[in-house]
């Protein structure tokens, strides 16, 4: 039974040793993908144009706030109470959009890089199964992975192909 049992250990462990086993720096994917730079332009974009926008409505806010101050002694009690009161609403009413805006853009670039996320993740599962990989760890900076001989390392050959199937896309 021992002898038996100790076979089948070492048929184990030699079955194990064949299996192809790699890691992909994540962190390095991500930059290097030309994707995320891509989708990093667009998000910058789509936060300028927005905050163009804001940056208006609080210019005329500020110019209104101006004419205010200037017009102030030279106006009645109820008429002075009913502009402050304008000015408060506009006031909050751009708040409100600023705050809006930014959660409509924190939204957008979450779901945008869960969805590049859930692609390069497809892509490497497609890629260990043509390289024969059994297994591919993620690793970040200095997270999953404590060790990993620079021969398992196969970030750069995911990004070339990764880049490679971006541009043919395009």
């Amino acid at each position: 039974m021992k002898k038996i049992l100790l076979l089948l250990t070492v048929i184990f462990s030699l079955a194990s040793c064949t299996q192809k086993i790699a890691y992909v720096d994540v962190e390095a994917l991500m930059k290097g993908y030309d994707e995320t730079k891509t989708m990093e332009i667009d998000l910058k974009a789509k936060q300028d144009k927005l905050k163009f926008s804001l940056d208006s409505l609080a210019l005329g806010f500020q110019q209104r706030v101006q004419d205010y101050q200037k017009r102030k002694g030279s106006m009645s009690p109820q008429s002075l109470q009913q502009l402050e009161q304008k000015l408060t609403q506009e006031q909050q009413q751009i708040q409100g959009q600023q705050q809006q805006a930014s959660q409509m853009l924190q939204q957008l670039s979450q779901e945008s890089f869960e969805a590049l996320s859930k692609k390069i993740d497809s892509f490497v599962a497609d890629y260990a199964k043509d390289k024969g990989y059994k297994i591919i760890i993620g690793t970040n900076g200095k997270g999953t992975v404590m060790y990993g001989d620079e021969k398992l390392n196969v970030t750069e050959q995911v990004l070339e192909k990764l880049n490679a199937a971006f541009k043919t896309k395009k």
